[in-house]
């Protein structure tokens, strides 16, 4: 899909305007703190209706203004989100009631620096990865994660209980086996695409041999009455759930050892970038429809040849925010846009 226009009312620190973008490599530039990361999040904001910089959406409308609006126009469809306390989400002229009859609508992936955590960080920002990328190329997803994480709350809030109620916690785990294993049987049919395509894209782009492993904290990543009956004592005594797929993790190994541990910040950066092109693929796949890529300065730590393969890489249209003007990119289809105190003009 292609954004053809953008409109922003009351958006951070950016002008009220409407901006027309091209198919092809959209660039964005300006001095630190102009607002480049801004324009993106209106554009993710356009498309998901939330913020891949903050979970707060106060934190999007301009200081002292009542309310924001942003409008993306694509291949037909004009979609906008108002909020002024409240979010009104509108397709085509029609209102939506609900955040998730609205959000996709425009398939994006981000990429920015703090990609590199995915890598190096905790568990929770793989997991988090693994979750968003099935929420965009498979919807229901979205609708059964929320299901278990409700479930999973309120399971361990039982287990912090002192007199617990057994034959409660028995009727909790029957709904948490539930949607559990529907969590599961999502993540199993994508992990083998996953995997395969590391493999090529490590090769692609001249990394080497590049591996990927799922841990799960359940045996064949399903889980069953018995796996938490026998968990129970335990679970008892730290009051939290041990089980399901809120404990699992992956590792990515490369040319056979674990990325997390012996591969450089250079090398860690790649990979994650490889995982954000895997994800617009696997979108792609789902939807027969290229994604459009955020990137928020991803290639500045990279050398020149990566740099040329990675952007070779990318199938779909591209805005890029950076203080290089990216002279040395050969895509044809271009347009450069300078952000000055938020202020968006066409270079």
């Amino acid at each position: 899909m292609i954004l053809q226009e953008i409109e922003f009312e009351g958006f951070r620190n950016l002008l009220d305007r409407r901006i027309s973008f091209c198919g092809g490599l959209n660039i964005i530039t300006g001095e630190n703190g102009a607002g480049k990361t801004n324009l993106l999040e209106a554009i993710f904001f356009s498309a998901y209706g939330s913020s891949f910089r903050t979970n707060d959406d106060k934190n999007m409308v301009k200081f002292n203004n009542p309310y924001m609006k942003v409008t993306g126009v694509s291949n037909g469809v004009n979609a906008s989100i108002f909020y002024n306390g409240t979010k009104k989400f509108i397709i085509n002229g029609n209102e939506k009631e609900r955040l998730s009859d609205y959000a996709g609508w425009l398939p994006v992936v981000v990429m920015s620096l703090n990609d590199i955590w995915i890598i190096r960080g905790a568990p929770a920002k793989r997991r988090n990865f693994l979750d968003w990328l099935l929420i965009k190329s498979h919807p229901v997803y979205g609708a059964n994660l929320s299901e278990y994480k409700k479930i999973l709350r309120q399971r361990n809030l039982l287990l912090k209980q002192e007199n617990l109620d057994i034959s409660l916690l028995d009727v909790y785990n029957e709904q948490f086996i539930q949607w559990a294993n529907l969590i599961y049987a999502e993540r199993k049919k994508i992990l083998p695409v996953f995997k395969k395509m590391l493999e090529l894209k490590g090769k692609e782009i001249g990394l080497g041999e590049l591996s990927f492993e799922y841990i799960s904290s359940c045996p064949d990543m399903e889980l069953t009455f018995n796996d938490l009956k026998k968990m129970e004592s335990l679970e008892f005594n730290r009051a939290e759930t041990l089980l399901g797929p809120h404990r699992d993790d992956f590792t990515i190994q490369i040319n056979g050892y674990p990325a997390k541990q012996f591969s450089s910040e250079g090398e860690s950066r790649i990979i994650a970038l490889l995982l954000k092109l895997i994800e617009g693929e696997i979108i792609r796949q789902k939807i027969n429809q290229e994604p459009i890529f955020l990137l928020d300065e991803v290639t500045i730590e990279l050398d020149r040849i990566h740099r040329k393969k990675f952007f070779g890489m990318i199938k779909g249209q591209i805005f890029y925010a950076t203080v290089d003007g990216l002279d040395d990119i050969n895509i044809q289809d271009k347009k450069k846009f300078i952000i000055k105190r938020g202020t968006v003009a066409v270079s």
